[in-house]
């Protein structure tokens, strides 16, 4: 499975707080500014976080996994000061650099809507390998989530992996697919600073 680079946030209980909060801060008292909250699925924990000057980044796995077997995955990325651009754009990027080197893709169109007046881009993807070359497995899915801040962009992605090459997809299954929509529902990106971002996570207006 390709990496999932996701952006830089504060984990704040359950939730990912998408700029510098202190841990010291409660939940309900984060620094006016723009946020992404993310939930933390029954059984996962972060098990990675870096920071550059360009974006911070967040891995989650369930209990037990490692970064080298793993079957599910989710990673949010906050790329800092990125501005202005279409989250549709990029959804179909990500698609292509997908198809690119899966020999079996498949993949949704991407979606294009406004949650809160953010643009924003949900979409799916999946790659299957009749053969899988080490490290992989038979059969990779992910489910991406794509928000242009006033501030930032955002990126939340949630992999699977199994196998064989026939296992069922994730959002096949319907309790499966419901835990997994609920999850990408949850994902907010919002403004502590303005009325017309309210943070439903922190129950702000």
């Amino acid at each position: 499975m390709r990496r999932l680079v996701l952006p830089a946030l504060l984990l704040l209980g359950s939730q990912v707080c998408g700029q510098a909060c202190s841990p010291a801060w409660a939940q309900n008292d984060v620094p006016p500014a723009e946020q992404i909250f993310a939930p933390t699925p029954p059984g996962f924990k972060l098990t990675d976080s870096k920071i550059d000057d360009k974006q911070r980044v967040f891995e989650f796995l369930p209990e037990g996994q490692t970064a080298k077997s793993w079957t599910e995955r989710i990673g949010i990325v906050v790329f800092f000061g990125m501005k202005g651009r279409n989250p549709k754009d990029l959804a179909s990027a990500l698609q292509n650099e997908w198809r690119a080197s899966c020999p079996a893709f498949s993949s949704n169109a991407p979606e294009q809507r406004l949650e809160k007046n953010y643009p924003t881009s949900i979409t799916t993807m999946a790659c299957s390998y009749p053969e899988p070359p080490p490290g992989r497995m038979h059969r990779e899915f992910v489910m991406a989530k794509i928000v242009q801040g006033a501030d930032s962009l955002y990126l939340v992605q949630r992999a699977w992996r199994g196998g064989p090459e026939y296992a069922p997809l994730p959002l096949t299954d319907k309790s499966t697919g419901d835990a997994w929509a609920k999850f990408f529902s949850q994902v907010e990106v919002c403004d502590t600073r303005l009325r017309g971002q309210p943070c439903a996570a922190l129950g702000k207006p």
